[in-house]
């Protein structure tokens, strides 16, 4: 994804864009009658993510499907980022990535390519 500064652009163009990027279902930009990007708004996750159920699971599989065929709306991609955003939040909660162990091995590899001890 890439990230634009608004701070360097023209008070005409930040206004412009804050003038539709804080509408909760997005926004859809066009030009000669085609959609060409849409713009949603960053959501909150975190004590959001605290219920996660199979019934936020199913549908959010739903909308992914809905995304992959291409039939999804900008409200249904604001929701399916907001899903994914708290399903990942839910699963760090629940099940963390064994980091620790990846690290050491990291650690390891560098000094075995340096020619250090590997201990």
């Amino acid at each position: 994804m890439k990230h634009v500064n608004l701070d360097d652009c023209d008070e005409a163009v930040k206004n412009f864009v804050l003038s539709f990027a804080l509408t909760p279902g997005g926004a859809a930009l066009e030009l000669g009658g085609r959609p060409i990007a849409h713009v949603l708004p960053i959501l909150a996750t975190g004590e959001a993510a605290d219920d996660w159920d199979a019934a936020k699971d199913a549908r959010r599989c739903e909308l992914i499907d809905r995304e992959i065929a291409g039939t999804i709306t900008g409200g249904e991609a604001a929701e399916l980022q907001a899903l994914q955003a708290a399903m990942l939040w839910h699963r760090r909660k629940v099940a963390p990535l064994p980091l620790d162990d990846a690290r050491r091995l990291h650690r390891e590899l560098l000094a075995k390519a340096a020619g250090g001890p590997t201990a």
